[in-house]
């Protein structure tokens, strides 16, 4: 039936519905699994910073597959397409080292629609068909595009319907909860994570990258620069809107007296008994926060083997069970076996 024969029969017309977002975390998660079975693309679209890239890297870990990744932004077309090789007189295409011969994995398209268009071409190509020229990605890879709207004054080109409709397309979005739980494993500094919990409207007016960029600032600075709050704020503007980098300076005064860890004490016979000392006040007067920071001193202390990690769990048997288990993951990670 025809538009006009549905309207004239007194059908309406459905008007097609916005696209629904899904929260970066779990679910994305799900949607890669059931794509990477089924070997077909996805094109995830979401604002800058949002976590595009590190939900696909958190994916094929989780898999145990390889992760690549191509920037098409800073390619030009023989970066992708191969050089030409005349071989017996006819023409082969020498393609890119970059691109994987073998194995299990996902090969990450970076900025696909902020490419020059005869990258774009070549990269849909490898996307939808898996195959550029006579080389062909293995049966056990599969490929991701990541680009950002094309809208909100974002400086790229459209991607047709045509091209699209070859995707499993997922528009994404940040989501505090999830956010937070990856800034806790990856043990972000405490006086970011503990903003963003007081504040979950964070990210409606800036990216968790740069929530996480302001954080690997704060932890590289010392006891006197924290205390230079000029520095410290701008430092912050370069990474927040100027509200956000103002609230986050001021709150570093919360917990501008927690002890500083001494990690030659923490090593001594009486070393728990001494990092339960620095804790036990911070805990009865309800300072949370200064907690965590003992916690974050701890954890890098351990990190960087100026503390060994077996004595992590005696150290951190009095912190509160998520502190405990963020000091812990120091441990894990030291005793993880090296990447061949």
């Amino acid at each position: 039936m025809s538009r006009v024969q549905a309207s004239a029969a007194g059908a309406s017309i459905p008007k097609p519905s916005p696209t629904p977002t899904v929260a970066i975390g779990p679910q994305i998660l799900a949607l890669l699994e059931v794509a990477y079975r089924a070997r077909r693309p996805v094109l995830l679209e979401g604002p800058t910073g949002v976590g595009k890239s590190q939900i696909v890297e958190q994916f094929a870990a989780a898999a145990g597959i390889d992760f690549r990744v191509l920037d098409l932004s800073l390619l030009e077309p023989p970066d992708l397409v191969g050089l030409p090789q005349l071989i017996d007189g006819r023409t082969h295409y020498a393609f890119p080292a970059e691109l994987p011969t073998e194995g299990a994995g996902v090969l990450m398209l970076e900025e696909l629609n902020r490419a020059e268009i005869p990258v774009m071409q070549p990269a849909l190509q490898l996307l939808s068909a898996r195959r550029l020229h006579a080389y062909e990605l293995p049966p056990a890879w599969f490929c991701v595009a990541a680009i950002n709207p094309e809208q909100d004054d974002y400086q790229v080109n459209r991607l047709d319907k045509a091209l699209r409709s070859r995707f499993l397309q997922l528009s994404v979005h940040a989501d505090t909860d999830e956010w937070l739980l990856w800034a806790d494993h990856k043990n972000v500094h405490p006086v970011v994570t503990s903003f963003v919990r007081r504040q979950p409207d964070v990210f409606e007016t800036s990216a968790p990258r740069s929530w996480a960029y302001a954080a690997e600032v704060l932890s590289k600075l010392s006891v006197d620069e924290l205390k230079n709050r000029d520095l410290v704020l701008t430092l912050i503007r370069g990474y927040l809107p100027i509200a956000w980098a103002t609230a986050l300076t001021a709150s570093l005064d919360t917990v501008a007296d927690v002890p500083q860890l001494d990690a030659a004490r923490c090593k001594a016979d009486d070393g728990a008994a001494y990092v339960a000392g620095l804790l036990k006040p911070l805990l009865g007067a309800g300072r949370t926060d200064a907690a965590a920071m003992l916690a974050y001193q701890l954890h890098e202390h351990l990190v960087s083997g100026e503390i060994p990690a077996g004595a992590a769990a005696e150290l951190a048997s009095d912190f509160p069970g998520d502190l405990r288990e963020q000091i812990m993951l120091a441990t894990q990670a030291s005793n993880a076996p090296a990447k061949p």
